[in-house]
Order: structure tokens, then sequence, then C-alpha cells
């Protein structure tokens, strides 16, 4: 357990939080993971999801699979190991921008409060 939370450390320092530290994601370029245009095609093929942030210990929170099965949505913990922060908010961004649409804004009083682009 204590090689995994170096490791992890370790991987963020070098540049897991990248966007965080203010380098601003190219959309084009490095979003592979997540960016919108994958948040839009995984809503057209009905499976939205929305990605946590996690860390070395699993960060789903009570109230997660409730949430997710009442609005048809599925969560993503992405552990310590993260793509530019600035990525995975486009990516969130797009599945908010779907539950508004389908939703109103009711949903968000019922998510998570700690999701990227929320």
């Amino acid at each position: 357990m204590k090689l995994a939370k170096i490791i992890c450390i370790t991987m963020l320092l070098i540049g897991g939080l990248s966007g965080i530290n203010g380098v601003r994601a190219q959309q084009d370029s490095t979003c592979v993971k997540f960016n919108k245009e994958k948040a839009l095609a995984e809503i057209n093929n009905k499976t939205p999801k929305l990605v946590i942030v996690g860390g070395i210990v699993r960060a789903a929170k009570p109230g997660d699979a409730r949430f997710a099965k009442k609005y048809k949505i599925q969560f993503i913990d992405t552990g310590c190991v993260i793509e530019n922060s600035d990525c995975i908010a486009a990516y969130n961004k797009a599945t908010f921008a779907f539950l508004d649409r389908k939703y109103g804004k009711k949903w968000r009083k019922q998510v998570r409060q700690d999701l990227l682009g929320l």
C-alpha cells in the first residue's frame, strides 16, 4: 500500500496535475482519453458518463449509485493518474449539458459537487 501511494504521488508531481497547475489543454491534441467529442459520442450511444478524479482509494461516495441509476449515467473513476483536468472538465461539461436538456437543472442539486467542470 505504501508503494502504491508513493507511485501515485510521484505521478501527480511529474505531470498528472498539469491542467490544475495552469497548463491549458489543447482540445485537439492532448485530450486523448477524455474530450467533448468522446462524451458526445457516448451520449449518442446512450452510455453517458461523468468522470470522477479519484486517488489511491476509490472515490465513490454514498449516493453515486442511486444518482447513476436515476439519471441513467455511469461514473468513471480515474484513480490518481489523470489526464489534463481541462480535458476532463470538457468531457463532463458535455454530459452536464445533456443532463440539463433531458432533466432540467434538478439533477445538479443531487450530483456530487466535486466533479470537474460543474
